[in-house]
Order: structure tokens, then C-alpha cells, then sequence
């Protein structure tokens, strides 16, 4: 009993060590490997097996193959930038659509396909231009502008949540998408429902602009990420696969030769993939360790706590960081070895995650979102909240 007391003390000082140097903001990455490291040390690993571990879990094929899909989808996005791909996109939704309801709704959500760090800027300046002379407020255009833009993200594999949650459970792409891909419909149903309540006056037509030079802008912007739809829904080509042949596709056909040695090494971000590394490490320590013994034994044996866990670990580190992969790298590793690859029980992880970034805010697109409108943030929760806890309570109840 003593020795069952203890350990959870190990667990309790690793965690209070890893929230304390969240809350000080301390570097994301050395403020999960520092804790991953005490962890194998309170585990009494040696130092030849901590290191062993470590070659180990940033040679795995996981790893290796997470690394290279990032950099790829960071590749895209400096391509994209660099042939004004998003700039085309956004012409293109201006003057296709003539219901304004798809204008400012959808233009987050097509910029949401390619994630991009501040990528909200992006389509913040078409709701201005699709509102000109509504009565939006500045709290309800963050909300249309973030929520639209992440609805996503419970299914699409560019993302780099997404992707640390199937590289860290070792689970197939394809599976988590097919088990998550109608909470984006439902995350579409709940933000227009939340416009029709909080301004049910908008008009619902606009006028067309040039429909076909629209759709032609708008289809510039958008035929890589169309091209890596159809490749792993349609031919069912492996991610990996499908992001190596569109971007390097792009990279040769878009960008001139005197260019691409600049483009390739701007998409190089040393701090993403340390973050990356870290990650890999602290699920490495967790899995060599006595640590993941014990929690299989203690949570497996814990039928009415498990799905308070499952809920309540990942939401708090999401709320707290605002980072999807921070809730995936930090809070998925403990359950590794409790979950398997139970595909309900690692979707209501990833749910219940990143409903906790969804509220955060510290979360880059909320922030910048309230900042370009010069809205309240604490008033925008009044549109953000109820959506984000009816999806959450959804998935407990389909997951749990």
C-alpha cells in the first residue's frame, strides 16, 4: 500500500512540476522534457536505459514518419504563401458565393484546411468585406471567424494534433478520421445555429461577382489540398505518400529554381520539431518506465474512473497550453498503455483535448481573432461555449 501511495506522489510531483512550468511560460518544449526526465529518474531508470529509451523513441518509425509529414505540411504552407495561393483563395470565396451565410463562414473554413500558425488573419479580412454594413458585433465576427476555421480539425490529417495523437497511439490515419469526421458536420450545425440565434436579421443574399473567374481563383488557391483529398480518400494513398507527391509536385511546377532552396529552408522550423522530439521522449519514458506498469494496473482496474480521465486530463492541458499538441504530447503518453488502440476511448481524448484549446485563451487564433476586431475576449465565450460543451458532451456520450 505504501508503495501504491508512493508512486501516485511520483505522478503528482512530475504533473505539478509540468503545470507550474506551463503557467510561467516556460518553452513548451523543455516544459515537457524536463518533467519526462524527472519521471525516468523517479522510476528509478538508469542512466544507460533513459538514454537507450531515448535513441529508441526518436528513431522509432512513428517518430521518423511524424517528423517528415510536419515538414511537409510546413512546406505546403510556405509554397502556398509563396504563389499568393491564400490570397487567391480568399478572391475566390468574395465572389462566388452569393449567399453571405457561405461567404463568412466558409472563407474561415477553406483557409482552415492548411493549418498555419495565426492563420485567422487570414480570413479576417473578409468578414469586414462581406459585413460592410451589418450590425456584428466584434465578439460575434471572432466567434464566425475562429470557430469556422477549426471545425476541422476533429478529422483533417494535416494537423498537427491529429498527427501526434496517431503517431503516439500507433493507431492508422485513416481510422481516427472515419471515427471523427461527423463531429466536424456537427461543429458546422452548432456555429450556424449559434449565427441564426445571435443575428437571425443577416441577409441571406449577396450579389455574384464574376462567378468564373471566382470558381478559377478559388480552385488556384485550393488544388493542393484538393489533390491530397482525393489521394487518401479517394485512391486511399498513405499520407505520407500523397503530402510527398503534391508538394514536391508544387515545389517543381510553382517555384522558380533560384527560389526553392530558400522555400525548403524556411519551411524548416527547429522549434516545432524539438517540440516534436520532446514529445516522442516524454511518451518514450512513459512507456519504459515502472510508471506505465502502474497505471495500467491501477486505471484498468478503475472501470468508473476511466472516463473521467479520459476527459478531464486532456481538457485541463488543452485549456492550459491553447496547443494541440501540447494536450496530445503531454496528456496522450499516460494513456498509452491503459487505452491500447481503442479507437472510442483515443477519439474521446483527442475530443476532450482539444474542446479545452477550443476555450483557451491562450489559443493564437482567438487571440488574434479578438484582436484584429478589437472585441472582448470574455465576451466572446458567450457564442463560443455552449458549442464547444454540447460537442464535448456528445462525445462522452458516443466514446464513453
Amino acid at each position: 500500500m505504501i508503495k501504491y501511495y508512493f508512486m501516485w506522489l511520483k505522478l503528482a510531483i512530475v504533473v505539478g512540476i509540468l503545470l507550474f512550468l506551463l503557467a510561467i511560460r516556460v518553452n513548451l518544449s523543455l516544459a515537457i522534457l524536463i518533467p519526462g526526465i524527472l519521471l525516468a529518474i523517479l522510476s528509478r531508470m538508469s542512466l544507460s536505459e533513459i538514454l537507450t529509451s531515448s535513441y529508441k523513441s526518436l528513431t522509432d518509425y512513428y517518430t521518423l514518419r511524424l517528423f517528415a509529414i510536419i515538414y511537409l505540411v510546413l512546406l505546403l504552407v510556405e509554397i502556398q504563401k509563396y504563389k499568393g495561393s491564400l490570397q487567391q483563395l480568399v478572391k475566390g470565396m468574395e465572389g462566388l458565393f452569393g449567399n453571405k451565410w457561405l461567404t463568412i463562414t466558409f472563407s474561415p473554413a477553406l483557409i482552415g484546411l492548411l493549418p498555419m500558425p495565426g492563420g485567422a488573419l487570414v480570413s479576417a479580412p473578409v468578414l469586414n468585406e462581406a459585413l460592410p454594413e451589418e450590425n456584428v458585433s466584434p465578439e460575434l465576427k471572432t466567434f464566425i471567424n475562429f470557430w469556422f476555421r477549426h471545425i476541422w480539425e476533429y478529422f483533417w490529417p494535416l494537423y498537427q494534433g491529429f498527427l501526434v495523437t496517431v503517431a503516439i497511439f500507433g493507431i492508422k490515419t485513416v481510422e481516427l478520421m472515419k471515427n471523427q469526421f461527423y463531429f466536424t458536420a456537427i461543429a458546422a450545425i452548432l456555429g450556424y445555429l449559434s449565427l441564426l440565434i445571435a443575428f437571425p436579421k443577416l441577409k441571406a443574399n449577396g450579389e455574384r461577382v464574376n462567378t468564373k473567374k471566382a470558381a478559377a481563383s478559388l480552385l488556384r488557391g485550393t488544388w493542393e489540398i484538393l489533390l491530397i483529398v482525393i489521394l487518401i480518400l479517394g485512391l486511399k494513398l498513405d499520407l505520407l505518400i500523397s503530402l510527398s507527391l503534391v508538394v514536391l509536385f508544387s515545389l517543381f511546377l510553382s517555384i522558380p529554381n533560384s527560389r526553392k532552396p530558400a522555400i525548403i529552408k524556411q519551411a524548416f522550423n527547429l522549434r516545432l520539431l524539438l517540440l516534436l522530439g520532446s514529445v516522442m521522449l516524454f511518451k518514450g519514458y512513459i512507456m519504459d518506465s515502472e510508471i506505465s506498469r502502474f497505471l495500467k494496473s491501477t486505471i484498468s482496474g478503475s472501470s468508473g474512473i476511466l472516463p473521467v480521465l479520459l476527459v478531464s486530463i486532456p481538457f485541463t492541458i488543452g485549456f492550459l497550453t491553447g496547443v494541440n499538441t501540447a494536450f496530445a504530447g503531454i496528456a496522450f503518453p499516460l494513456f498509452v498503455p491503459i487505452v491500447g488502440h481503442n479507437i472510442n476511448q483515443i477519439s474521446l481524448l483527442y475530443i476532450s483535448g482539444f474542446s479545452g484549446v477550443l476555450l483557451s485563451p491562450l489559443h493564437l487564433c482567438l487571440v488574434l481573432s479578438a484582436e484584429y476586431y478589437e472585441a472582448k475576449l470574455i465576451r466572446v465565450y458567450k457564442y463560443l461555449t455552449i458549442p464547444v460543451m454540447v460537442i464535448l458532451v456528445l462525445a462522452i456520450i458516443i466514446f464513453a
